[in-house]
């Protein structure tokens, strides 16, 4: 992030609503900031026993790392005051001064989270990567920069979905579910899907336990799945925001107030379906062929719930073999 510079912000950047053409240039603006700080380089020395968590942007990545954190603790829930501060996320270390491999974790294993694509995850170690819909992951992604890029409503759907760098982010998504759906069968590689962890959230907490070795009793894995439903998060979402980050990130913007709570645990957020019903179908078609060039095209997979199922049916045969 060295020498870059957000460019001078207009005059009219204070104003209650925009026009489509500075909803245009004003997104585009404040994400350039975002994604050159989102994305800044770290240096970081892996070892077999880390576990680093592979999810793309609103897919899942808090959630999951909060389960793995919990799994480790075998249920028992420390205090702490960011969830940074116990499962660093590579993507954001360097904005807040950390270096995640002399950050003290407070179990065995250590656990990262990244938002990276597939050729800056750190080899060595175990990765659990997790996906989603990308029709909520989209959804999702629109309420979440809102809040992040402070645009405070005065940015369409539409104007949104045709910035080529946001719409890039889903593409990355489903670059990154292509690579990691050819590795699933490799050592060391777990593959999961949110719709899962929602559909049937013991077993999936059970999945993970088994992959990161832990040995829970049907107690602890209890705890660990009452305290992280949507429900009891929320309860402690304070944990569970990016209030420091955010604040580093209007330092540089300057003239944007801090006065707005980024939230990664929503009061109505984490539902499933919620793209397919409030997303235009202007913006659906566009997702769809995204995914038809991306995934289609080297997978054979006609859309997501598709694979979803080919999964789920890999995971039901691989139990039924080891049970003969």
């Amino acid at each position: 992030m060295e020498g870059f510079s957000l460019p001078k912000a207009p005059e009219w950047v204070h104003a209650e609503t925009w026009t489509r053409e500075q909803q245009e240039q004003e997104l585009t603006r404040r994400f350039m900031l975002t994604a050159v700080t989102l994305e800044a380089d770290f240096q970081f020395t892996a070892r077999q026993s880390d576990i680093i968590l592979n999810v793309s942007l609103k897919c899942g990545t808090t959630w999951l790392s909060y389960v793995c954190h919990l799994i480790r603790m075998g249920g028992s829930q420390p205090d702490f005051h960011s969830l940074e501060e116990v499962v660093p996320l590579f993507d954001v270390c360097s904005v807040l001064g950390m270096d995640p491999n002399t950050v003290t974790q407070p179990a065995h294993p250590r656990l990262f989270a990244t938002h990276a694509p597939y050729d800056r995850v750190p080899r060595g170690s175990k990765v659990i990567a997790c996906f989603r819909d990308p029709k909520d992951m989209f959804l999702s992604l629109f309420v979440f920069f809102d809040s992040l890029l402070m645009l405070k409503g005065r940015v369409e759907l539409s104007v949104f979905a045709k910035n080529k760098g946001i719409f890039g982010i889903l593409k990355r998504m489903l670059d990154l579910l292509v690579i990691w759906w050819e590795h699933r069968h490799d050592k060391g590689v777990l593959i999961l899907f949110y719709e899962d962890l929602k559909e049937d959230h013991d077993a999936s907490v059970r999945r993970i336990a088994q992959f990161m070795g832990a040995h829970l009793t049907d107690e602890e894995i209890g705890r660990v799945v009452h305290a992280t439903t949507h429900a009891e998060m929320y309860r402690h979402r304070e944990k569970f925001d990016l209030h420091e980050f955010t604040g580093k990130l209007v330092e540089m913007m300057k003239e944007v107030s801090s006065d707005e709570l980024v939230g990664r645990v929503r009061k109505n957020g984490g539902k499933v379906g919620e793209g397919e019903k409030r997303l235009t179908e202007e913006v659906k078609q566009s997702i769809e062929r995204e995914w038809q060039d991306t995934v289609t095209a080297k997978l054979g997979f006609r859309d997501f719930n598709e694979m979803r199922q080919a999964l789920k049916k890999e995971l039901s045969d691989k139990l039924a073999q080891n049970e003969n």
